[in-house]
């Protein structure tokens, strides 16, 4: 069986259909391989995370929410690559740099390794915001920023791919990036606001 959208795979998984798992892996593993081999430069290891990442998914799948599969599965790969780099003691954050050429969203990473521990909270409460404003956008803008910023398209590849324009893809991220700044203004006193904006910013939304 063949399952048409991540909406149906994403309630086969939570119902534990393994059918739904296995469509989920080949349809996206290659796209993880090729965004991992870039932090780890391993083909063995990054095949070894990404099968963990997967195990994970599993075993959390009743926790799953209305949310897109590719942002999660990207977010998870990116973590689990850089967290194998932080406790190999490869990286230091003075040898960061090379990160620099990495999209958005890895670049933070190379000031997380040294949180003291009310920092490292505040990543993680972030984190679960960014999901609930990804969850909560319109199906085709939660599409567009996915693509832009966990997967790393060019805005004509976007629109090729989707069959839209360009115009549209800058419009959809335009509106990601206004219901970010709505959430977190609501939620935060203004110091905060400016610190929890800079944080996503520099993490998603360049």
């Amino acid at each position: 069986m063949e399952f048409s959208d991540d909406s149906q795979i994403l309630e086969a998984l939570k119902n534990g259909d393994e059918r739904a798992f296995e469509q989920l892996f080949k349809r996206f593993y290659p796209r993880l391989r090729s965004y991992a081999i870039r932090f780890t430069k391993d083909d063995d290891l990054t095949r070894d995370l990404i099968q963990d990442c997967f195990v994970r998914l599993w075993e959390k799948r009743a926790l799953l929410a209305s949310i897109s599969l590719a942002s999660l599965l990207f977010t998870m790969v990116r973590n689990a690559c850089l967290n194998h780099l932080k406790h190999r003691s490869i990286v230091e954050k003075h040898q960061l740099s090379y990160l620099a050429d990495i999209r958005g969203q890895e670049r933070l990473y190379n000031v997380d390794f040294d949180m003291d521990t009310d920092q490292a909270t505040l990543c993680e409460e972030l984190q679960e915001h960014i999901g609930i404003v990804m969850s909560r956008l319109p199906e085709r803008s939660r599409e567009v920023f996915a693509l832009s910023r966990f997967e790393g398209l060019k805005n004509r590849e976007i629109a090729e791919r989707l069959g839209i324009s360009q115009t549209a893809v800058e419009k959809h991220i335009s509106r990601a990036i206004r219901s970010f700044s709505e959430h977190f203004k609501a939620i935060y006193p203004t110091d905060i606001y400016i610190m929890v904006m800079t944080w996503v910013a520099f993490n998603y939304l360049n």
